[in-house]
C-alpha cells in the first residue's frame, strides 16, 4: 500500500485506513512499564497538587487594611459592599455568599478587581497602587503547628 509523505508527516487517514482499530494496541504496547509507572505516578501527582493548592478551610471574616493601618474586620457571611478610601481614591471591597472581592479600584491596571474571589483561610487580595490589602481570617488555619 502507498501512504503519501506531506513534509515528515504522514496523513492520518490514510494511516488510520491501514492500521485499521488496532492503533490503539500499538500505542499501548510502545510503551514500557516504566513509562506506564511514570504517567501513572505524574497523574497522582497533578491530582494531589491541585487538591492541596485549592484547599485550605472556610474563613468567618475579613480584615481590610489601608496603608499599612486597619480599617475593620468585617463577617463574610454577611453581604455588604465596603468603602475603603486608599492613597488614589476608595476601593470598593464586595462581600458576598462568603467569598470577597474588588469591586472596584482608582488604579491604572485594575489587576485588583480582575484577581478574583477569595473565601479560604489565609487567602489575600490587594490593590498596591492604592496599598488597600484584604485578608481572610478565621475558621480552621491550614498549619497543624507554627514554630519559630
Amino acid at each position: 500500500m502507498f501512504v503519501r509523505n506531506y513534509g515528515h508527516a504522514l496523513a492520518f487517514n490514510e494511516i488510520n485506513s491501514l492500521i485499521g482499530d488496532t492503533h490503539s494496541v500499538i500505542l499501548l504496547n510502545m510503551f514500557t512499564i516504566a513509562d506506564k509507572a511514570l504517567i501513572a505516578f505524574l497523574a497522582i501527582l497533578t491530582i494531589f497538587s491541585y487538591s492541596m493548592a485549592s484547599g485550605g478551610r472556610q474563613g468567618v471574616e475579613i480584615r481590610i487594611e489601608a496603608d499599612g493601618k486597619q480599617v475593620g474586620t468585617y463577617l463574610l457571611r454577611k453581604d455588604s459592599v465596603i468603602d475603603v478610601k486608599g492613597v488614589l481614591g476608595t476601593s470598593k471591597i464586595n462581600v458576598r455568599g462568603g467569598k470577597a472581592s474588588f469591586f472596584s479600584s482608582p488604579c491604572r491596571n485594575k489587576v485588583c478587581v480582575h484577581q478574583g474571589e477569595i473565601s479560604k483561610n489565609g487567602q489575600m487580595a490587594a490593590c498596591l497602587p492604592n496599598r488597600v490589602v484584604v485578608r481572610v481570617l478565621g475558621g480552621e488555619g491550614d498549619y497543624d503547628a507554627v514554630t519559630r
